[in-house]
């Protein structure tokens, strides 16, 4: 369980990549390492091993027959996740084409909204013209009576 350096040895597969918290430092270990603190080659400081997402420590002690049962079983559960990032996949892509059409609604709507906004303005204005000349009527009616 030698802690390597990514820019001299050959990573494998199976080897845990990690950042030294202190100086940044690429480092590789034999997946073995999992969970052992370690020096780091450049800083010198002490840093702990990530266990990979979906490794237990027990994993490393584990018998080969164990080892191929939670291998099937995380088999079956890539196979069921990647069945959900399907599905998901096909509801997002749904959900963009409703966005699209809502937004082609929008757009239309605010056209339609222009339209009635410059039609209220003409009967406002229409009204008007016909508030003063029924006001000029009714002056010159008043002005006759006198």
């Amino acid at each position: 369980m030698t802690e390597e350096t990514l820019e001299t040895t050959e990573i494998k597969d199976t080897d845990i990549v990690f950042d030294c918290p202190h100086c940044s430092k690429s480092l590789a270990i034999d997946y073995r390492g999992a969970g052992l603190t370690i020096p780091c080659t450049d800083c010198g400081n002490y840093v702990e091993v990530p266990i990979p997402e979906g490794m237990d420590i027990a994993d490393i002690d584990s018998t080969a027959e164990e080892q191929e049962v939670r291998i099937l079983n995380l088999r079956r559960s890539l196979s069921s996740a990647e069945s959900r990032i399907a599905q998901l996949e096909e509801e997002l892509m749904a959900m963009m084409s409703r966005r699209e059409q809502l937004e082609d609604a929008r757009t239309n709507n605010l056209g339609s909204l222009k339209s009635i906004r410059e039609n209220a303005q003409k009967i406002k204005d229409g009204l008007s013209q016909m508030t003063e000349a029924i006001n000029a009527i009714l002056i010159s009616a008043s002005e006759k009576r006198d």
